[in-house]
């Protein structure tokens, strides 16, 4: 789930770090430094998304599965970040800090459930 949610907000900063959906979502257009600030966030967050899929730093005992997750997970939120983008592109930054919001209380509270 953690991935989920940081695969989207990923895929989001990078749509809007487009000159459409950047105007879409906040009704102006983006300078070119902060759009390109957006998708280099979105790209770190990928890749962030993908070390915790494999588990790094610390070994995981069944990469390929976890990559083969970390790709399903790369795709549906393509998905939604795609069908957000188009239907609510006024949510998407929202929609993506959620995410983000999520994905932290994720990391810091599922281990503490865990035991």
């Amino acid at each position: 789930m953690l991935e989920l949610l940081l695969c989207f907000a990923g895929w989001s900063g990078i749509a809007l770090g487009m000159d459409r959906h950047h105007e879409d979502a906040w009704g102006r257009e983006g300078d070119a430094a902060r759009l390109r600030a957006l998708r280099r966030a979105g790209w770190a967050v990928l890749a962030l998304s993908l070390a915790l899929a494999v588990g790094w730093p610390r070994t995981a005992a069944s990469v390929p599965l976890s990559v083969t997750w970390w790709a399903i997970a790369l795709s549906v939120s393509a998905l939604a970040t795609t069908a957000a983008a188009t239907w609510w592109p006024g949510r998407l930054p929202r929609l993506a800090a959620a995410a983000l919001v999520l994905a932290a209380l994720w990391a810091v509270l599922g281990p503490l459930a865990a035991g």
